[in-house]
Formats: structure tokens, C-alpha cells, sequence
């Protein structure tokens, strides 16, 4: 899986490198994109009533292939919650996404969709140093105020899987600020 990860990711960073168009239309200026997000991940676990949030900081980078397709990446740090007596922490987050693009709405807003890996680093009660990586998707809006930036808004489920036969889900929602040149 590990090799499958790097090729896909090779064949991405090439694709991205033979990108060089601007957005067309709506106003909205460049393809590449950089933007950080205040986040409040929480971790919850299927089969019993570990539920754990908590607040952090992301940073995402992204280029556009064209007005329909770009390649995003995340990267994320977060604090510890303490619930019952037992401590979650979030150590970091970094995510892959492919990004579909919703045509524009008006002049200023536009939808999008992700879909891609995250790996993530953590101590969970009853399990420690938790690395793990899982199949993440979401949805977002960009609310642009000029041609280069935006107020972004956006819902997260960074990974599903299981860690030693537990199912859990880590999700998030972020708001933040988007830069594009």
C-alpha cells in the first residue's frame, strides 16, 4: 500500500508540475493556494463511548490542474482533551486530497468536494502513540471578498478505520482564511 502511495503521489506532484493555468472566471485569481484553518477534530470510537474533541491549527497548500480538478494538502497540530480522566491528543494531522471544484456561484462563492488519505499521529486511551492512516473526504465553501482571498468554511471526516479492532472516525469543522497567487 505504502508503494501504491508513492507512485500516486509522483504521478500527482507530475501532473501539478505541467499546471500552469489561471482560474478562469468569477474573478478569482490564481492556481495555486496556501490558507490556515482553525480546527475542532474529534475522535469517537464505534463500539463504546469514547468521544474526545479537541482545538488546533491547519495549514493547507493546494494547485489548481484546472478550473474542475486540484491537488490539496493539510497539515495539522492540536491540543489534548482529558475526559475521564484519560488524555487524547492529536499530535499531527497530514492529509491528501484530490479536490473537485463546483462550477462558480455568482461572482464570489464557490463549492468543492475532497477525497484522499490522511495519516495521523496520537495518544488515545487505551492505545498509545497511535500512527495510523485512513480514507478522508469532505465539503467546503470558499467565500471570496477580492480576487485572492477568501473566508473558507469546511467539513472534514479526516479518517475512518480501526486500531486493534476498534472502529473509530476522526472528524472535523474549520473555518479559516485562503490566499491564492
Amino acid at each position: 500500500m505504502k508503494y501504491q502511495s508513492v507512485v500516486a503521489g509522483c504521478l500527482l506532484l507530475s501532473a501539478v508540475a505541467q499546471a500552469g493555468e489561471t482560474v478562469q472566471g468569477a474573478g478569482i485569481e490564481g492556481y495555486r493556494y496556501l490558507g490556515a484553518m482553525v480546527s475542532s477534530p474529534q475522535y469517537k470510537e464505534d463500539d463504546s463511548n469514547v468521544d474526545f474533541r479537541s482545538a488546533g491549527l491547519l495549514v493547507r497548500g493546494g494547485i489548481e490542474l484546472n478550473e474542475l480538478l486540484a491537488v490539496e494538502g493539510h497539515f495539522g497540530i492540536f491540543g489534548e482533551d482529558v475526559v475521564d480522566e484519560g488524555s487524547f491528543q492529536i499530535e499531527y494531522l497530514a492529509s491528501i486530497y484530490a479536490r473537485g471544484n463546483l462550477p462558480l456561484i455568482g461572482q464570489r462563492i464557490r463549492l468543492y468536494g475532497l477525497a484522499g488519505l490522511t495519516h495521523f499521529s496520537g495518544d488515545v486511551p487505551g492505545f498509545r502513540n497511535v500512527d495510523e492512516t485512513g480514507i478522508g473526504y469532505g465539503v467546503g465553501i470558499e467565500l471570496y471578498g477580492d480576487e485572492r482571498t477568501a473566508l473558507t468554511l469546511e467539513w472534514l471526516r479526516h479518517a475512518v478505520g480501526d486500531i486493534h479492532n476498534v472502529d473509530y472516525t476522526l472528524e472535523s469543522a474549520s473555518l479559516g482564511f485562503l490566499y491564492r497567487f
